[in-house]
């Protein structure tokens, strides 16, 4: 029974690479003609947007989301999440739909057939190992504030290992978020660590994801020197959320 329902699972993650060999085309294809001016990208967003959706319906998730509060669609934020699955990605894409944003991600990704070039046209590129990567970094992030738009940052680095339940908090999205004074809106994500896990692939399901949208910290009277304040408030807002899931999935 057991090795059924691996097999299952297997050709369940096999699935989502096979649609995606049509989705990126479809929806990523479609969005590369915005991609080229600031005014048109709220377009190009659109479309990723139908990317990430088409994913999470095509593979079986759906989310109930709790929101402390309604976002303002004329502002920009700094969002930050944990982070433990690629449907990270897809979930953010899907939640902020009024308020267009970038997200920092590996440079890496760049590097795959066509999806790279859509990918490097539509967030900002990281190498963490790379310092002076990391100077430009900031800096397009400034650009793409400067520009109107949100920016999404993953601030544990990358997916922690299974093992870790909440990794440290990297400081980039908070001096990004104090350097141009504007709000940081926290997410926390439960269940997809286990449904759509990064380091196997023969574990997961589809089913409901919880997701919290914490009330927007301002940065308006904050410092530089307030930065470790606001990314420890962060982390721990985060994790105690995160605890307070696993009790309520636990008692039900």
């Amino acid at each position: 029974m057991k090795i059924i329902q691996t097999s299952l699972i297997f050709l369940w993650r096999i699935w989502f690479f096979l649609i995606n060999l049509f989705l990126i085309p479809l929806w990523a294809g479609a969005s590369v003609p915005f991609l080229f001016k600031d005014k048109y990208y709220h377009i190009a967003y659109w479309f990723h947007q139908m990317w990430a959706r088409s994913n999470l319906f095509l593979m079986g998730f759906w989310y109930v989301l709790e929101k402390e509060e309604i976002l303002d669609k004329n502002k920009q934020y700094v969002i930050i999440s944990n982070h433990s699955s690629i449907m990270d990605v897809m979930l953010i894409y899907s939640l902020m739909r009024k308020n267009p944003l970038v997200f920092v991600g590996k440079a890496e990704l760049a590097k795959l057939p066509f999806f790279g070039f859509v990918y490097r046209k539509s967030n900002i590129l990281i190498d963490r190992k790379n310092l002076s990567s990391c100077i430009q970094v900031f800096k397009q992030i400034q650009e793409k504030v400067d520009s109107g738009k949100s920016v999404c940052i993953f601030p544990e680095g990358g997916v922690p290992n299974p093992s870790i339940f909440l990794d440290h908090f990297k400081s980039g999205a908070f001096s990004i978020a104090i350097r141009k004074k504007i709000s940081i809106v926290p997410f926390t994500i439960a269940d997809i660590k286990t449904k759509f896990p990064s380091f196997t692939i023969i574990k997961g399901g589809p089913g409901r994801i919880r997701i919290k949208q914490h009330h927007s910290i301002s940065t308006k009277n904050l410092s530089l020197k307030d930065k470790n304040y606001l990314k420890e408030k962060c982390f721990n807002l985060i994790k105690f959320q995160l605890k307070k899931f696993e009790r309520e999935k636990i008692n039900n």
